[in-house]
């Protein structure tokens, strides 16, 4: 299975998806005008993936805003995650957000309540 890698845009988030390392990266904002078109690929090359997938997947987000449209469709995509972790599977979310945005930080929690992966909230402080 090959490397994905999408481009951010003023309305996309960055997404870099390396399945020989069990790694995805979604970073950026995410508010596509067409959300399905948008993130399909992503969501076939994650259902190819867990039918063979490394020991460890770290998926890791560093959004500044998304809307509820993405919201939706990043938890399905996430849900295909948790039946590795049913499996017995280590699954790593990390949801990063900058240390003066509690919008970011509220939506990090919702992920973490909506969905049975271990989610870890990690605040990063702001760079000069």
């Amino acid at each position: 299975m090959s490397k994905l890698v999408i481009l951010a845009t003023d309305e996309s988030p960055q997404i870099m998806f390396d399945p020989s390392r069990g790694i995805l990266d979604i970073s950026g904002k995410s508010l596509p005008e067409d959300i399905t078109a948008f993130y399909s690929p992503l969501e076939q090359a994650v259902i190819e993936y867990v039918d063979e997938p490394q020991p460890d997947t770290i998926i890791n987000f560093d959004l500044v805003y998304l809307n509820s449209a993405s919201t939706k469709r990043i938890l399905a995509i996430i849900s295909h995650f948790e039946r590795l972790h049913k499996e017995g599977r280590k699954i790593i979310l990390n949801w990063n957000y900058n240390q003066y945005d509690e919008d970011m930080r509220e939506e990090g929690e919702e992920f973490a309540r909506l969905t049975d992966l271990p989610v870890r909230i990690i605040e990063k402080s702001e760079r000069i």
